[in-house]
């Protein structure tokens, strides 16, 4: 079991609709986590359609923090279940729901990054959506938890001139906080135009999933836009699926190699 974070360079490249998507299509109970530091409640006020929170999420959390109670223990009583009764629950931890809440949240990633690590061992996945990479780089703690940690990019010259500025950045913080997870790219809208493998080629780091690029089925995940009919046969919710299967396999093989199941030519195997 993991924690999946995925991240941007620039805005508008569909982490959110992204994390969503994957989530709703994710094999095994999962937690989704709003982490993006310019608050917005994206994930609330689109996919959810400004459900009811009841006062939980990273805000009510930080409390619990400052009152000494233990974070592993706190977690579940701060998100929201959303298909709780499914055969693969599905949860949301709510994000930040004011603009100086995160430069308050500081001394709560190393023990929120220990706690979704911990979710393991009762069998949850974890998928962070965290936002813009920004200035100042990823919460350390954040990076250095994630078994995979995932730079959603479009393929269009724009997002890749912008990734090509700033990836050695993120390298550098991957390097810095000794992350043992697997860092590379999620490619949305891969073909448009240019593909998996010359992404690939020209940056040397990995293509670990990609999803379509299909708007108007998009904003049901970004915005709670009404679905289509055609959406679960959709070129979109296909890509999600297979990327969230091909994702879910890669975890499964790293925890092998890790054990000592498989050797690590099987960890890097497509």
């Amino acid at each position: 079991m993991a924690v999946i974070t995925l991240a941007s360079i620039t805005g508008a490249p569909g982490v959110t609709a992204t994390a969503v998507g994957l989530a709703v299509s994710w094999p095994r109970e999962v937690l989704l986590v709003d982490a993006d530091r310019e608050p917005a409640q994206a994930v609330a006020a689109g996919y959810l359609q400004g459900v009811e929170l009841g006062g939980r999420g990273l805000g009510s959390l930080a409390r619990a923090h400052r009152d000494r109670r233990p974070m592993a223990e706190e977690l579940p009583l701060h998100w929201v279940d959303v298909d709780a009764a499914g055969d693969h629950p599905r949860h949301f931890l709510p994000g930040f729901t004011h603009p100086g809440a995160p430069g308050l949240f500081g001394s709560v990633w190393p023990d929120l990054a220990t706690a979704l690590t911990g979710l393991g061992s009762v069998g949850t996945d974890v998928i962070v959506d965290a936002g813009r990479v920004g200035r100042d780089g990823l919460p350390a703690s954040l990076v250095q938890h994630s078994d995979l940690l995932l730079v959603c990019v479009r393929s269009n010259l724009r997002a890749l001139a912008a990734l090509r500025i700033n990836l050695g950045q993120i390298q550098a913080q991957v390097e810095a906080v000794g992350a043992s997870g697997e860092f590379g790219l999620l490619v949305v809208g891969a073909g448009r135009p240019y593909g998996v493998r010359e992404i690939e080629t020209q940056f040397g780091i990995p293509v670990l999933a990609h999803v379509a690029w299909e708007p108007r089925q998009a904003e049901v995940f970004s915005d709670g836009a009404p679905p289509p009919r055609s959406l679960g046969s959709s070129t979109l919710v296909r890509s999600l699926r297979s990327s969230a299967s091909a994702l879910t396999e890669r975890i499964v093989r790293r925890d092998q190699v890790v054990a000592g199941e498989r050797s690590v030519d099987d960890w890097s195997s497509r």
